[in-house]
């Protein structure tokens, strides 16, 4: 409902697109105005495809048109096309991934049309819905349990290994909640460890693995196991490629992993005997990727709350020094998975590995803060993502005292700053440069500085000003220049996860008692471009001034409301 207020003037153009619609379809029906449960403003549509009618529910949720609108089924349990998320919500041509605020309502009922009539016509001529989904790791491994890591080292050993069939050792890390599963060694008992493996994971003392014995079987054709092979069907084909490695069938539990001569593997858990099974594992290819001493000042930190979005190097690094900080409260978004060269810069260590890195970094806050309230969120922020998913996490992180982007893209930081400026939440964001030559962090504070997009043209401007950056097209933490290649290191972001703890403790601790009298600062950790010197800082000030907000004169909202009410009623 605070959306009617917030935004009227839009509201009315959504109305109005609407009804415009409703006038130029026939396909169009039944608009009704109304509000969810949880008070999120709602239209009921219905669409007609030959005869077959769809009952829909638009939903614009309070903090539209920043974030974006949704439609879903009105019947929760009816499901309407493959490109429908598990929450009923349609993946139409418009989610959190590619939202822009001149999307409209009208548009998304059109879009759904559309859907409908390629799920109806379509399959009789052969046609099929375009589809944008590109899944990360991170969203093709939620919910999954079983996930076995394939790292360098296993495939190098597989590949040398003499035999069609190797013995194998499995350790099972079960510490968080995926049952993440890796080769330790392939060959006999003797055999040394797979190199890259800490001796810990290994050891049940000392991590609590679980160590299974098994096979590591060299065989084509596995493909043809379907996913849910039996035990009986799993030996009976083995057994045709002469290749099981059992003497008896007696009670007991193995780890096989098949491997092709293409590269390909599948690991799977066989237990024999009266409880017979076949656990199968996903694969996670590592391949791919390189108060009693607290200050006074402190003291508020335990009541405020901290959305950190982004939790590689940079975000973990933070999220562990705030809660030594002092802050009991986080709300931690990201979809990534943590892999062993994550290893180089991150917080977390191999007792993580293989799990979602919002859970890891929850519970090393915990082993930090055991008081702590955290609240994770595994979530491809800009991505991907159901729209109704997408709005109860914005929701959240809109609720926090402080939000801080660590992901350094800019796409992640326009919502935010939207976000944050909708709300009239503090928020900070900081990146390293490439090859780790210095860094930049800055902050907006409502009501005490500019909103976020005025603190960051604040710096570019001041950059227009100086020597082109050598990091300009470069990416991640290298870039070379004509005499040295600079690489950035542990050291520099955690320099910079220090400095933006700092940033974000005077940012929560209120008015009165900053100690940062500007909102920018760019720093230098070696002597290049900018930077006179180590630690050369140049802060950069934006004086406070209040975006301008449309508003309505008292008449003209009067009248907007009226006929936005009026839509509730008829």
């Amino acid at each position: 409902m605070r959306l009617l207020f917030e935004r009227t003037s839009r509201m009315l153009e959504e109305a109005r697109g609407l009804d415009a619609l409703m006038a130029e379809v026939e396909w169009l029906s039944h608009v009704e105005w109304g509000l969810t449960a949880s008070a999120d403003v709602r239209v009921n549509f219905d669409i007609t495809v030959q005869d077959k009618v769809y009952e829909a529910e638009l939903v614009y949720p309070s903090l539209f048109p920043e974030a974006p609108a949704y439609v879903r089924p009105r019947n929760p349990d009816q499901s309407w096309s493959g490109h429908q998320y598990k929450a009923g919500t349609l993946c139409l041509e418009w989610g959190p991934d590619n939202w822009h605020p001149g999307v409209t309502g009208a548009a998304l009922v059109r879009n759904t049309f559309l859907l409908m009539a390629y799920e109806v016509v379509g399959p009789t001529l052969g046609m099929e819905a375009p589809s944008r989904h590109e899944l990360t790791t991170g969203q093709r491994l939620r919910g999954v349990i079983n996930r076995f890591l394939v790292t360098p080292e296993l495939k190098a050993a597989i590949a040398a290994a003499p035999a069609d069939m190797s013995p194998l050792t499995v350790a099972t890390n079960a510490r968080l909640g995926a049952l993440v599963a890796m080769a330790t060694k392939v060959g006999e008992a003797s055999t040394p460890n797979l190199a890259g493996v800490p001796p810990e994971i290994s050891d049940p003392n000392v991590l609590g693995s679980w160590l299974r014995a098994g096979w590591v079987i060299k065989v084509d054709e596995w493909a043809s196991l379907p996913k849910d092979a039996t035990p009986a069907a799993v030996h009976d084909f083995l057994m045709a490629k002469g290749c099981w490695p059992y003497v008896d069938d007696a009670d007991r539990a193995w780890y096989l992993l098949l491997a092709d001569a293409q590269g390909g593997l599948r690991p799977m858990a066989l237990v024999l005997g009266e409880a017979a099974r076949v656990y199968e594992y996903v694969l996670l290819d590592a391949d791919a990727d390189v108060a009693a001493r607290q200050p006074e000042r402190h003291a508020p930190l335990a009541g405020k709350k901290v959305a950190i979005v982004g939790l590689g190097s940079l975000g973990s690094k933070l999220a562990v020094s705030l809660a030594r900080s002092g802050v009991t409260k986080f709300y931690l978004v990201d979809d990534d998975v943590l892999l062993p060269t994550n290893l180089v810069r991150h917080q977390l260590d191999w007792w993580s590995v293989g799990n979602d890195k919002v859970e890891a970094v929850k519970a090393a806050i915990m082993l930090v803060r055991p008081d702590a309230d955290v609240q994770s969120k595994n979530f491809r922020f800009t991505g991907q993502e159901s729209s109704s998913y997408n709005t109860a996490v914005l929701e959240q992180i809109a609720a926090c005292d402080l939000v801080i982007d660590a992901t350094a893209s800019p796409k992640v930081f326009s919502s935010i700053a939207a976000i944050c400026s909708r709300r009239r939440v503090a928020c900070i964001w900081g990146e390293v440069y490439a090859g780790g030559i210095g860094a930049q962090m800055a902050r907006s504070i409502p009501g005490h500085d500019s909103d976020p997009l005025a603190v960051r043209a604040a710096i570019h401007q001041y950059l227009a000003g100086k020597p082109e950056a050598p990091f300009k097209r470069a990416q991640a933490y290298d870039v070379e220049d004509d005499q040295q290649v600079f690489v950035g290191g542990d050291a520099e972001v955690s320099h910079l996860a220090a400095s933006m703890t700092q940033l974000a403790v005077d940012a929560l601790v209120g008015a009165g008692q900053y100690k940062f009298p500007v909102p920018a600062y760019l720093m230098g950790y070696q002597l290049a471009w900018i930077f006179e010197a180590p630690f050369d800082t140049h802060p950069i000030a934006c004086p406070h001034v209040e975006a301008d907000e449309p508003v309505l004169d008292a008449a003209a909202a009067k009248e907007a409301l009226g006929e936005l009410v009026s839509k509730f009623t008829s």
